[in-house]
């Protein structure tokens, strides 16, 4: 499994891609609205009863997130929130996957 938009920030060591700060770009490579459809297109795995916050501002942003996997990339709910309010880098293999999926 490949975990994708763990950040420092969220401290989950487990699953660390970094801070953020690394991952913020001025303009993505991708269609976000197709990114977002994909990571949305799949169910629930397990929540975590802990809060989750906007890595950039460190506000709350939810009671609890919730893990998501498509088989092969693992996320959680709250890159989804990140990709919608910022500008995230995403592996190139990730994107390459979803945007050749039609």
């Amino acid at each position: 499994m490949i975990y994708i938009g763990f950040f420092t920030e969220m401290k989950i060591t487990m699953f660390d891609n970094g801070s953020i700060k690394n991952h913020l770009v001025s303009e993505v490579n991708y269609d976000k609205k197709k990114i977002i459809d994909y990571l949305n297109s799949f169910g629930r795995q397990a929540v975590c009863p802990r809060y989750a916050i906007d890595c950039v501002t460190g506000e709350n942003i939810s009671g609890s997130f919730s893990v998501i996997d498509d088989g092969e990339y693992c996320w959680c709910d709250f890159l989804i929130y990140h990709i919608e309010k910022y500008n995230i880098k995403l592996p190139d293999k990730f994107i390459e996957k979803i945007m050749s999926d039609g």
